[in-house]
């Protein structure tokens, strides 16, 4: 690992303490810059700004790829990686003594704080943007050794007088380390010395800044005169400015879901100066705020005030809107903001500033003006976008999870209708609360509204949040109704940030950098441009920045998009910047399909997901705009994930593109048709597919009979239209899909006793898909060739196939036999819990994901399991069923369940022929298997007789999904 040291001057060094080469002047002003927040993103333009101060180069972004090329030779290149338009330094936070320090601070270990500080940062480095943060960690370490020194006083007051000196001579206005050197005087005897140190620290603060030493020592000079015995407690309370002790509004409602973020204010106010929260309008910011300004005057006994900026117009106004509320009247020969700092002077309090976001310059004035000037002051801020004042941390406020936004409903929801039952509506609730993206003031609004309408009623309505959530009567103007949270933002944007926002509304779910250019007004504006309109509307919260498995990504949380979107198609702009994101997003799919046919499938699917809210937004512009042909290329490229990994929303764009393609496109219509077949096979549902035939026609084409004989599960059909349909997608130039599908043939065939066809096709594939993936088709051939060697009664051949398909990474979701075989498995070994557990879950799965056609699937082991444990009636229940389902079935019924169903045949429960009672679906048939394995669990297990354990095979398997 790497090392990085900042105190005392910037460097590295490898685990074995050998230096590392990190460049020198600007390129390690860089590393300084990065090194102050390692594992965050730092945009270009702050960088910029940190290392070259307000006068940067020409080139400064070329340069800045210089230093970060020159970064990486030293460090190596994963240790700086680029995110969109920012740069990171990938290292352990604990890998840079910065981080450390700040730590243990953070965690109340000053001792090991103070250890990590080897000299002044950045010593030697010429880097005018980063002083303030030189000057920030400066004070962090000075607070550090009072607290050290302070300690020191109580246990050996002799030892801290000669540090102590040397202090106040350095900083001879810090008031705490005066009044620890006359603590520290006064405990060794030397009354005299302890005198004249009041006396020095009174004369500095008179001669340089006009003011007399403030309450604490002007106490402690009475206790030393008085020789008072309270000298060894701890010292005097400090008073209040205007003698409050402080104006934080009584608590009127609890605060919800935000446990961890007042944790982590509390953890940050111990080691920064000053905190702003951010986050947009409506999120519970001032909530949060209070709320912690509560929890720090309750633990740590300080004053906290609390001051609104919003209903100011000026950033003029800010120091007396600052100082009215503190009760501080303007100085002789100082300005009103000097007033302020004078009167809070250097003891511990809290100041709340709220809603900075209209008078930015003027709040960071005053905020800065007090961090620098009170040392024990924290100042906790609230705002749409950061102050970037010197020693600023930053906290993100984000929407509430599922969880808490839904007991925020409920307890809002009782206090407006006390007869509101939270158990009758708990399901629409959190379906509403996560439409309205765990927003804390859209979820209040739409509690309020449960007196007339029911949480149902305003599900259905919350695609438009505006009409959900409706208004209140009391509050800040600003957010008695979300439209006005949101309006009031979006009023401070620039025009160039105003349209902005509205491109990006055509966005349903995560984009990056390169989707915000495609979008934009001008997609000929460079990256550079965009990412400037784009950070703004980040830093101004309009716009969230979360992290993504490819880096970090953007989102408008729903009710900003809706509002940006209304404005967006109030200027006639939808229908074009819609075209703008559906080409995008045919680039991208197009990009994720070739992914998905080859060996990086995994990294394919990931995309997709990440894509799909987008993709779906695509497809569906396509079909308002009736543009069949877009609409079927952002398809094609996935469409085979239906089968693959159950997306069935594949199969519904499949109908409304067939509803879209002219009559004489034949071979367009039997494509859509067959991915239509997969769908109803899926379902269980063949009369659906045969009523949407009977609707729309079936074209004269090879392969839309291939489809119908799929959908219907005739397997003697499939194989007479089989090749024709293979050759007639390779003529069309769809050669992966022309092989998936002799391979999803392949389970219907395998039911018609087609083994040798099977074992030559699937085998090829087999070995193809070894090296050249997709890992899911190298799964599946496996599994087929494991079930055709079953049939075939060869069992070696189909464990050693079972074994090797079982150690195939396949992507997360894919449609598998896997867990009945482990169940299978589990069973045969005695451990029949377990077995009962892997079926029951996969049972589940395949309901939840609509994949029922699988029933079979689980139905051999079951038949098997129930044999074994003499549940004969259920055995033959499902028996029945398998014989009478389709070729596959009454295969599997021959072959591999044989001594399963001697037994079930010789009982009285077996002895009667199938009836239609027995025609059950596929869906029923999966219910009634969980609901006998829930019994069976919940009644504790049948113990068989060892005689009746080796019934079932060492081959008894289950049959693949594919072609099922």
């Amino acid at each position: 690992m790497v090392w990085i040291r900042v105190f005392g001057g910037v460097g590295a060094e490898t685990d074995d303490g050998q230096p590392i080469d990190v460049g020198s002047g600007r390129t390690q002003a860089l590393l300084g810059a990065l090194a102050m927040s390692p594992g965050s993103p730092v945009p270009v333009t702050r960088l910029i700004e940190l290392v070259w101060g307000d006068a940067p180069p020409r080139t400064a972004a070329k340069t800045l790829q210089w230093h970060v090329a020159r970064l990486r030779k030293g460090l190596g290149h994963a240790a700086i990686r680029r995110v969109g338009a920012a740069y990171r330094l990938d290292v352990p936070p604990d890998a840079v003594d910065v981080a450390r320090f700040r730590r243990h601070l953070r965690e109340g270990d000053v001792g090991a704080a103070l250890a990590e500080w080897t000299g002044i940062p950045l010593a030697g480095v010429d880097a005018p943007g980063l002083a303030a943060t030189v000057d920030g960690l400066a004070e962090q370490w000075l607070g550090a050794v009072e607290d050290d020194l302070e300690s020191s006083v109580d246990s050996d007051p002799h030892a801290s007088i000669a540090a102590l000196t040397e202090l106040v001579g350095r900083h001879p206005l810090r008031e705490g380390l005066w009044a620890l050197l006359m603590t520290a005087l006064a405990r060794t005897g030397r009354r005299g010395d302890a005198l004249a140190a009041y006396r020095q620290a009174r004369h500095h603060l008179i001669e340089q800044l006009g003011i007399e030493p403030g309450p604490r020592l002007r106490e402690l000079e009475s206790l030393i005169l008085r020789e008072d015995e309270r000298l060894r407690e701890p010292d005097a309370p400090a008073s209040a400015p205007g003698g409050q002790e402080g104006n934080l509004p009584r608590r009127l409602s609890p605060l919800i879901g935000r446990d961890d973020a007042l944790r982590t204010i509390d953890d940050v106010i111990a080691g920064a100066t000053v905190i702003t929260l951010v986050g947009p309008g409506g999120i519970g910011k001032t909530r949060l705020a209070l709320a912690a300004g509560r929890r720090v005057a309750a633990d740590r006994g300080w004053r906290a005030w609390f001051v609104e900026l919003a209903e100011i117009n000026s950033s003029s106004d800010v120091p007396r809107a600052v100082a009215g509320t503190l009760g501080v009247a303007q100085r002789p020969g100082r300005s009103l903001t000097e007033s302020v700092v004078t009167a809070l002077g250097s003891r511990p309090a809290l100041l709340i500033v709220d809603n900075c976001e209209h008078v930015l310059d003027g709040a960071a004035r005053l905020v800065q003006a007090v961090a620098l000037g009170c040392a024990s002051v924290r100042v906790l801020v609230t705002s749409r976008e950061r102050l970037d004042v010197d020693g600023e941390q930053v906290l993100v406020v984000g929407p509430l999870d599922p969880a808490a936004g839904a007991e925020l409903f409920h307890v809002r929801a009782l206090a407006a209708d006390r007869s509101y039952e939270r158990d009758a509506y708990r399901d629409d609730v959190a379906e509403l609360c996560r439409r309205l993206d765990g927003v804390p003031l859209a979820i209040e609004l739409a509690a309020a509204r449960v007196r007339s309408h029911h949480p149902a009623e305003l599900l259905a309505r919350v695609h438009d949040h505006f009409r959900a959530t409706g208004i209140r009567r009391t509050g800040a103007p600003r957010h008695r109704s979300l439209h006005a949270a949101i309006q009031w933002s979006y009023d401070l944007l620039t025009s160039p940030e105003q349209a902005l926002l509205q491109c990006l509304s055509v966005f349903n779910g995560p984009f990056h950098l390169d989707a915000v250019a495609a979008v934009a007004d001008d997609p000929a504006r460079g990256l550079d441009e965009v990412d400037g309109v784009l950070s703004a509307l980040v830093d101004r919260s309009m716009v969230t920045v979360e992290p993504g498995p490819f880096g970090s990504r953007f989102r408008l949380l729903e009710p900003m998009r809706q509002f940006a979107a209304v404005h967006l198609r109030e200027q006639g702009r939808m229908d074009l910047v819609g075209e703008r994101h559906a080409r995008w997003c045919l680039r991208e799919v197009t990009r994720v399909g070739e992914l998905l046919t080859g060996p990086a499938e995994i990294e394919g699917v990931a995309r997709l997901r990440e894509l799909w809210p987008n993709l779906r937004a695509a497809v569906a512009w396509a079909g308002s705009a009736g543009d069949p042909r877009l609409a079927g290329a952002l398809v094609r490229p996935v469409a085979t994930e239906l089968a693959l990994r159950g997306q069935q929303e594949i199969g519904d764009w499949a109908e409304r593109i067939l509803d879209m393609v002219p009559p004489d496109e034949q071979d367009v219509r039997a494509f859509w048709l067959l991915w239509a077949a997969e769908r109803y096979t899926q379902n269980g549902n063949p009369a659906g597919y045969d009523d949407l035939v009977n609707r729309g026609g079936q074209p004269d084409r090879p392969l839309s009979g291939y489809a119908r004989a799929y959908a219907g599960g005739d397997g003697q059909a499939l194989s007479r239209w089989l090749p024709a349909a293979v050759a007639d997608l390779r003529r069309q130039g769809e050669p992966y899909v022309a092989a998936f599908l002799e391979l999803n043939s392949a389970g219907t065939l395998l039911g018609i006793g087609h083994f040798g066809q099977v074992d030559r096709t699937v085998s090829a594939m087999a070995d193809r898909y070894r090296s050249g993936g997709p890992p899911t088709l190298r799964h599946w051939a496996l599994q087929t060739l494991a079930y055709s060697a079953s049939f075939q009664g060869r069992p070696h051949h189909a464990e050693r196939y079972f074994d090797e398909a079982a150690t195939v990474d396949v992507p997360e979701g894919s449609l598998s036999a896997n867990k009945a075989v482990q169940a299978q498995t589990a069973f045969r070994r005695g451990h029949r819990r377990r077995a009962f557990r892997i079926l029951r879950t996969y049972i589940d799965e395949l309901i939840t994901t609509d994949n029922v056609i699988a029933a079979s699937v689980v139905c051999i082991e079951f038949i098997n399991m129930m044999a074994v444990l003499d549940h004969h009636d259920e055995a033959a229940r499902m028996l029945a069923y398998l014989e009478t389902r389709n070729d596959f079935g009454a295969m599997a019924a021959r072959t591999l369940v044989v001594p399963a169903a001697g037994k079930v045949s010789s009982s009285p429960y077996g002895s009667r022929p199938p009836t239609s009672e027995h025609q059950i679906s596929d869906r029923q048939a999966l219910t009634y298997m969980g609901d006998v394995l829930d019994r069976l669990a919940a009644d504790g297990l049948v113990s068989a007789s060892p005689e009746a354990e080796k019934t079932v095979p060492e081959s008894a398997g289950t049959t693949s999904i594919l072609g099922e």
